[in-house]
């Protein structure tokens, strides 16, 4: 069984504390790999990678992340090898198969000549391709910052949070102008700002998403936007893409305001207040595919499918129905602010579908949540939020049932 190293996970409260570890993140180094002149690679303990230099034949042993050995499989054309490799097996057993692979008798090691492995501290955390610009988060973060001043409290862009998770960076800003109340609500406010994300081992490109903030429980979730450009490949002058995308930012915005807007204009009616499974929210979202399953316990049971095919209509029903009332049950099961004000309303035409996606990324802030987790669970919520938007005409039958 393979032994991959812890791979780091920081969050960061301020940009000081975030520039001051991405300086201290260019200790990292770059080894290329030459198998023409005779380099080598092997798994020592199921927990060491080994690479020998083919031309002075000096050894190098380093731990390994799980991200790392993903890639070198996936390069290699292995892809799949590494899952069975985290399988009980008794000491060396993954070292001698991998090895085994990775002789150059084989043909996979020939697919990893000319690629970069970058390490630190004696753990190598990726690996990736000559022909990849190497652009490093410090240098990332500096240009960002020449954009968005966040080094002197600028009142247009502030620093909200940021984490590092291997080396993949994600830094959240907030816009102060782009606050809306919802419902008039003074006190229930949405602001809207970027989420920035670079990784220097290529593992991600360079990105920039709409991270949209509820103030009365300080949750958030990712979007992305049609209107701006949000991918900026690790070439050329990467500071000023930065400054490109900033600029149309606002373009994002108006297209993510529209989205929440529409979505507090679709109620959601449980399945109690209707016997048509063509009114109920939940029941039009599982018909209909919706990606339901945005946090990591909710993959883990087994979800109605309209493709599949039941043993008769009465099961069909039936799991349809457990399906919908699971969702119903969504606001009761985790509890928090917006699970209080889903609850709150009375009448059907307030309870709305952006107040029960709500609930999810304030579940996101759970201390049993890994960082990559909330991470992920905030991008699942706004994938959903982004189909429920394209998809409303599908749901007009609820609010048709609201309004009679």
């Amino acid at each position: 069984m393979l032994v991959p190293a812890k791979e780091e996970g920081i969050k960061f409260s301020s940009y000081e504390a975030l520039r001051d570890h991405v300086e201290e993140d260019r200790r990292t180094a770059v080894e290329r790999l030459n198998f023409t002149s005779g380099d080598q690679l092997r798994i020592k303990d199921d927990q060491y990678l080994v690479h020998q230099n083919g031309r002075d034949g000096t050894e190098s042993t380093y731990g390994f992340t799980s991200s790392a050995l993903k890639k070198l499989f996936t390069i290699t054309g292995c892809g799949p090898l590494y899952n069975s490799m985290t399988l009980e097996s008794g000491l060396g057993m993954s070292s001698a198969y991998i090895n085994d692979t990775l002789s150059p008798a084989r043909p996979y090691l020939k697919k990893l000549n000319g690629y970069n492995f970058i390490h630190k501290d004696g753990i190598i955390l990726g690996f990736f391709s000559q022909k990849y610009t190497y652009v490093q988060n410090a240098d990332v973060l500096n240009a960002a910052n020449e954009h968005m001043k966040l080094d002197n409290g600028s009142s247009q862009f502030q620093f909200d949070e940021a984490t590092l998770v291997n080396t993949k960076m994600k830094v959240k800003v907030i816009q102060e102008y782009t606050g809306f109340k919802l419902r008039n609500d003074k006190d229930d406010i949405t602001q809207l700002g970027l989420e920035l994300k670079n990784s220097h081992i290529g593992d991600t490109a360079l990105n920039v998403d709409i991270f949209v903030k509820r103030l009365i429980c300080n949750n958030g979730m990712l979007m992305k936007s049609s209107k701006m450009n949000s991918r900026v490949i690790h070439k050329g002058d990467t500071g000023g893409k930065i400054g490109q995308i900033l600029n149309e930012a606002k373009y994002g915005y108006i297209d993510i305001k529209d989205r929440i807007e529409t979505l507090i204009d679709i109620p959601y009616v449980l399945c109690s207040e209707t016997p048509s499974a063509l009114e109920a929210t939940a029941k039009i979202m599982l018909e209909n595919q919706a990606p339901v399953k945005v946090l990591p316990d909710m993959s883990e049971q087994g979800w109605y499918n309209p493709a599949k095919k039941y043993k008769d209509d009465f099961i069909k029903a039936q799991a349809l129905n457990a399906c919908a009332n699971n969702l119903d049950n969504v606001p009761h099961k985790y509890p928090g602010v917006c699970s209080n004000m889903f609850n709150k309303y009375k009448k059907e035409d307030e309870r709305s579908l952006y107040d029960w996606t709500e609930i999810f990324t304030e579940r996101a802030n759970h201390e049993s949540y890994s960082i990559t987790e909330k991470e992920n669970i905030q991008e699942a919520v706004g994938h959903l939020v982004t189909w429920i938007a394209k998809k409303k005409h599908k749901l007009e039958a609820a609010k048709i049932h609201v309004l009679n």
